[in-house]
């Protein structure tokens, strides 16, 4: 993917401005021979990206949480529609959030607390087409077999997650685009999954501590 001079042209979403002011240095720290990263935009959003000069970049670092409340799998299509390749760079080392972004079509994962090495090592896999994950979290998904833990489709993932938080079903039917009955559905195929998992989930206090366990949503502060 990288360009005729041999330059990896990099961007960077991310909703924290310190992370933002200083991605140049750390992204880059440590590298003076070699010079084959060079960053090109640093903004908050996946639209402003797509807006400026990121949308050509070889390699897009992409935050997971975004303060806009997209979705990773929704930004990560963005970007791949637009033509870079997307490397996750988050705090979190959560299986199910990074088994989301893998399946969604990133093609790395790597911790914002690894070694700056290891960031540009995950930047020249992801510019050339490798798949790339740091050994950290390879050890974490390696031993993630738990079988309490059920599979929830995406849609069934945003059901869950809108609805475990307190809104009414019309209103998760409505910021899905579907009907109250379909939305009841995913819920329901929800509730279904946990019970055969061992794990009740009948009442929508009950939802919410399964989706957080499971980290489809965030622990309470």
């Amino acid at each position: 993917m990288t360009g005729l001079t041999g330059v990896i042209d990099i961007a960077a979403v991310d909703d924290h401005p310190i992370i933002l002011d200083s991605i140049a240095s750390w992204v880059m720290a440590g590298d003076p021979v070699e010079g084959d990263i060079r960053v090109v935009a640093t903004v908050a959003t996946v639209d402003a990206l797509l807006a400026g000069p990121g949308r050509h970049a070889d390699v897009v670092l992409l935050d997971l949480d975004l303060a806009d409340g997209t979705s990773v799998e929704r930004n990560v299509a963005a970007i791949l529609a637009a033509g870079p390749a997307v490397l996750v760079l988050s705090a979190s080392e959560k299986p199910v959030e990074v088994r989301t972004a893998m399946r969604a079509g990133a093609l790395g994962y790597v911790l914002k607390s690894e070694q700056t090495r290891q960031i540009r090592e995950a930047i020249r896999e992801v510019a050339v087409g490798r798949d790339w994950i740091s050994p950290r979290l390879a050890r974490i998904l390696a031993t993630d077999d738990d079988a309490s833990r059920p599979a929830l489709s995406h849609q069934e993932t945003r059901a869950l997650q809108l609805y475990a938080t307190g809104m009414p079903m019309k209103s998760v039917a409505r910021k899905m685009t579907i009907s109250d009955e379909t939305a009841k559905q995913y819920l329901g195929r929800v509730r279904e999954k946990y019970a055969r998992a061992g794990r009740t989930a009948n009442t929508k206090l009950e939802l919410y501590h399964r989706a957080v366990e499971d980290g489809h949503l965030p622990s309470p502060p």
